[in-house]
């Protein structure tokens, strides 16, 4: 990142993301983290310690740090149901903000956010921090140059055993209403929107809490996703399942092919699709003879970190007016919509019109014409 003017950024959070960001921003040439703020001051400080930012404020008040820091743009790390209030306050003091996701759990405060930053003229963006993963960037250039030929349909599954009372874990989404679509499905179905490069145009879903579950509601959803498009999708995730080791397997069938992605970090596979193999006939062949598969090797990365840093750059080169961004607030508000129209099917027991719940919760005049890019 080759940045002319130092951007001075604050550090809202100091828990287990605000860490990431800390080391982050820290590493960043031409970026000063100038501050942190957490409500544990003892949190901040062991931060600011770790990632030696010697001359960081530290404070637990957020107005404060702004009128004595005078940063360019703020961070903000902490718990879902804080960010409204954080970021508000950010907004309203001209700051740039970056949040993590979601931007709120209710959808009336996104888009006032959303409107408040349009209309400041401030960048607000959103952590949606897996679009800069290497296999996501590949399985998006696949769809646009249609390599493979037209997408038709996909399986995308997310099974893990996630212990809320870990020490390394947030245990915040222990009490949450249906915490696996606010804290990690919305991760995938923004993946779905960026690299398809489509928007859903329905959706119906389910969602269940297994007996042996440590989360007080609902942690496993079901979603089946009709794109505009007509590429349909079959989304599975749970956040109890009964093996310690996590299962990620995203498959995307194209008219020419299959991209296969079985690791959240890792490489794709990719096979060329041969019309000629039949299942019955001469042409027969066993399954050891089928179609080969090629490892796509993804360039080496730090799971969370070099993902991360990509988002900031985007931040510091939209703040520059270098790069109009593409995690921008507005887009991340369609993704996020996907999460309560999921709510409402599956409690309704029915499918649900993206455009018709658009129109119910009032969200045009916030998205205008953000689709699937951030524009």
């Amino acid at each position: 990142m080759d940045c002319r003017v130092p951007v001075k950024l604050l550090l809202v959070g100091a828990g287990i993301r605000g860490e990431v960001w800390a080391r982050v921003c820290s590493d960043a040439p031409g970026v000063d983290l100038v501050g942190i703020v957490d409500r544990d001051l003892s949190k901040a400080e062991a931060v600011r310690s770790i990632h030696h930012i010697k001359n960081a404020l530290i404070g637990e008040d957020l107005e404060h740090a702004l009128r004595v820091t005078q940063p360019d743009a703020v961070i903000v790390a902490t718990p879902p149901n804080t960010h409204y209030n954080l970021v508000s306050i950010a907004l309203s003091a001209g700051n740039h903000v970056l949040c993590e996701k979601p931007l709120s759990d209710q959808m009336s405060e996104v888009i006032d956010l959303v409107l408040q930053a349009r209309n400041d003229g401030l960048e607000l963006l959103v952590g949606m921090n897996f679009r800069y993963l290497s296999t996501s960037q590949r399985i998006k250039q696949y769809v646009e140059t249609q390599e493979l030929g037209n997408l038709s349909h996909a399986q995308f599954s997310y099974v893990r055993h996630r212990d809320g009372g870990r020490d390394d874990l947030n245990d915040y989404p222990l009490e949450m209403l249906y915490p696996m679509l606010f804290e990690q499905s919305i991760h995938h179905f923004d993946l779905l929107r960026y690299c398809y490069g489509a928007e859903v145009h329905s959706l119906v879903a389910d969602s269940w809490k297994p007996t042996w579950s440590t989360y007080k509601n609902d942690c496993c959803v079901s979603v089946l996703f009709r794109f505009e498009d007509n590429v349909h999708v079959n989304y599975f995730g749970t956040w109890t399942g009964s093996w310690n080791k996590m299962e990620f397997r995203w498959r995307s069938e194209f008219s020419r092919g299959v991209l296969i992605q079985q690791s959240q970090f890792d490489d794709l596979i990719r096979i060329d699709f041969q019309p000629e193999m039949g299942l019955s006939g001469s042409r027969f062949k066993e399954e050891d003879e089928a179609e080969t598969s090629h490892a796509e090797r993804m360039p080496a990365c730090v799971p969370f970190v070099d993902d991360s840093r990509m988002l900031l750059d985007e931040l510091i080169r939209a703040i520059q007016k270098e790069q109009i961004p593409t995690t921008t607030a507005a887009d991340h508000l369609r993704s996020l919509c996907l999460v309560p129209a999921s709510i409402e099917s599956l409690e309704k027991k029915s499918w649900v019109n993206l455009q018709e719940y658009y129109e119910k919760l009032g969200v045009s005049q916030a998205v205008g014409d953000s689709h699937c890019y951030g524009k």
